[in-house]
């Protein structure tokens, strides 16, 4: 109990030097500075509130803490502390910087951080006699931030940017009055007395700056999660037809062991397969890969089954089918392209293979040599040469996209080819769980193929 009654009276020349002793007149006369704090708070709790359904928006979390920090000023102000106010200015200075920043989503502005290192150095050394005149230079220093900001913001960004640039503009406007050099140029008043009140003007500026930015905010946030809703709707569209596209169940032919496994690195995918029986008695196999990711991936997939199951009922040649998937792709890849293998296994064992750029198959833990063209929707002109191939009974052959090779664990290192060769004779589902468990980073597929009877 001492000790904090020495402590109390240590501390209190430090407070008598932060707070002048107001009498109950000026108190009465300050009230309005905690009407300013009042409606502050206020300002600060929607935003608050907001981050809390929304984290994803972190502008408002921003938005938030430099409310609450203008707050505890006008608190500050009220209780005495007008002259040592230039502390909390030095610390509200860089926050506005920064949530001007984040704001306008102003690409690149790194270069904001110098702010803080100013209004810290201001704060340590403020106090001292012969530098007080820095006191109030991070509002300079901040206020040609603030413009840099404005400027980039209305000349390169959205209109939400754009508004928002306009309201800080009204708020920089505003603020210039704080600043001593502004001030001592134009004489411009910093508080209007009425009938015994005092009416600062930033105060009004900053919730009329919050209350504008909090609407564009809200409605910005409103039509983000419109699209979100959106795009996931289209997504889960895009889902249920991969799923009726790529089948979860490999289809029984007879004289055949078949086996897939395929697992997309998200919602949909981008690789696709399909295994389809002849008339002959033979297994047609398709597999592919197509560049990029979403969306795009999805539909380009659902054009290749398409186009696949259509060529299966006119020409079994692995070769023709590759030609006329490429010139179906032609123009219609976006600046990507897409991998592919097609198959045939004929019954008495025969194999018959082209490639447009996909990983060779594997045969009995070895890679097959074979002819190899480019990848669909490149090149017109593109011809697939076919190789052929002797399948023994009992020989599994192993088709594969390069989400198992490229798997990647967290060192950076890669599953590779000798990993999948290794795996190769293993069932499907044992390789694809294998380059999952070793680290995916792409759509894995896994198809197994064996000849049960000549």
């Amino acid at each position: 109990m001492i000790a904090s009654c020495a402590l109390m009276a240590d501390a209190l020349p430090l407070i008598n030097q932060l707070f002048d002793q107001i009498s109950p007149a000026g108190k009465l006369s300050s009230t309005p500075f905690l009407l300013y704090a009042t409606f502050l708070f206020a300002l600060a709790a929607a935003y608050l509130a907001l981050w809390w359904m929304a984290p994803d928006y972190r502008v408002f979390r921003s938005m938030s803490i430099y409310l609450f920090l203008c707050m505890a000023q006008m608190l500050w102000v009220y209780a005495g502390g007008e002259k040592s106010n230039w502390i909390l200015g030095a610390l509200t200075a860089p926050v506005l910087v920064a949530i001007a920043g984040e704001a306008m989503r102003v690409p690149g502005r790194r270069w904001t951080l110098l702010t803080w290192l100013y209004s810290l150095f201001v704060f340590i050394v403020g106090s001292l006699h012969p530098v007080r005149f820095f006191q109030s230079s991070p509002i300079d220093v901040s206020t040609i931030f603030l413009c840099i900001l404005i400027l980039q913001a209305l000349r390169h960004g959205q209109r939400r940017d754009r508004q928002i640039a306009a309201a800080f503009i009204f708020f920089l406007c505003v603020r210039l009055t704080l600043s001593s050099i502004f001030r001592t140029i134009t004489h411009a008043p910093v508080v209007l007395k009425m009938d015994g009140w005092t009416w600062a003007l930033f105060p009004p500026a900053i919730a009329l700056l919050g209350a504008a930015t909090l609407t564009i905010f809200v409605r910005d946030l409103i039509e983000d999660r419109r699209e979100k809703q959106r795009l996931a709707a289209e997504l889960e569209a895009a889902r249920s037809v991969q799923q009726v596209l790529i089948p979860d169940q490999t289809l029984s032919v007879p004289g055949f062991v078949l086996a897939s496994a395929y697992k997309p690195a998200g919602q949909v995918g981008g690789d696709f397969f399909q295994i389809l029986p002849l008339v002959s008695g033979g297994v047609l196999a398709v597999i592919g890969d197509v560049s990029g990711k979403g969306m795009p991936a999805a539909m380009t997939v659902s054009l290749l089954v398409g186009t696949v199951r259509t060529l299966a009922h006119y020409t079994q040649s692995p070769g023709e089918i590759l030609a006329a998937m490429n010139h179906r792709m032609l123009s219609r890849s976006g600046g990507g392209f897409t991998t592919c293998l097609v198959l045939r296994i004929d019954a008495d064992g025969t194999l018959t293979v082209a490639n447009a750029g996909h990983i060779a198959p594997y045969l009995a833990g070895k890679e097959l040599t074979i002819q190899n063209g480019l990848p669909l929707g490149l090149s017109a002109e593109t011809t697939y040469a076919e190789s052929s191939f002797q399948l023994a009974s009992g020989q599994q052959l192993t088709l594969v996209t390069d989400g198992v090779v490229e798997a990647r664990d967290k060192t950076g290192a890669l599953f590779g080819f000798q990993r999948t060769a290794a795996l190769s004779t293993q069932p499907a589902e044992s390789i694809a769980q294998a380059a999952q468990a070793f680290g995916q980073d792409d759509d894995i597929t896994a198809l197994t193929l064996a000849l049960v009877s000549l």
